[in-house]
């Protein structure tokens, strides 16, 4: 079993990597990733267990243009991290757990990264609206180039 520091210290290199991959903003600092790490006492956010094999979540993706910094990240279990791959976080959240659940978790990342919960779920919101328009225009233009 690796350490707490061996855990986070390979979180934060992954999340580096992936940043820089996708060209986003990156202000995370080891120290942020370990005050993640140890606030999270070992449990999943998006479950509640404990598991000995955590990861850094980021709520909007990077692939999604979502930024690499303390307020868009949470420390989830590596399968559920698996789990919701790209996927929006509400509808990550509303799909495989409790709905009621997403309330705290945006509470946490408002705190985290200084901003109003209202502004912010506003935006998780619209991001998922975004998804769901993009994923719906895919599947109106597979349908259509079928029928030709």
């Amino acid at each position: 079993m690796a350490s707490l520091e061996n855990r986070a210290r390979g979180a934060f290199r992954h999340a580096n990597r992936k940043a820089e991959q996708f060209g986003v903003a990156n202000d995370l600092t080891y120290d942020d990733v370990m005050y993640l790490f140890k606030l999270a006492g070992g449990r999943c956010a998006y479950t509640g267990r404990f598991s000995n094999d955590l990861s850094l979540e980021h709520v909007i993706p990077m692939s999604a243009g979502g930024a690499n910094t303390i307020g868009n990240i949470i420390v989830v279990d590596v399968s559920v991290n698996r789990k919701k791959n790209n996927r929006s976080f509400l509808e990550f959240i509303e799909t495989k757990y409790n709905p009621y659940d997403v309330a705290p978790l945006v509470k946490l990342l408002a705190a985290r990264g200084n901003r109003d919960y209202a502004g912010l779920y506003d935006e998780l919101y619209e991001f998922q609206r975004e998804e769901c328009n993009a994923w719906y225009r895919r599947l109106m233009d597979k349908q259509k180039q079928a029928a030709v």
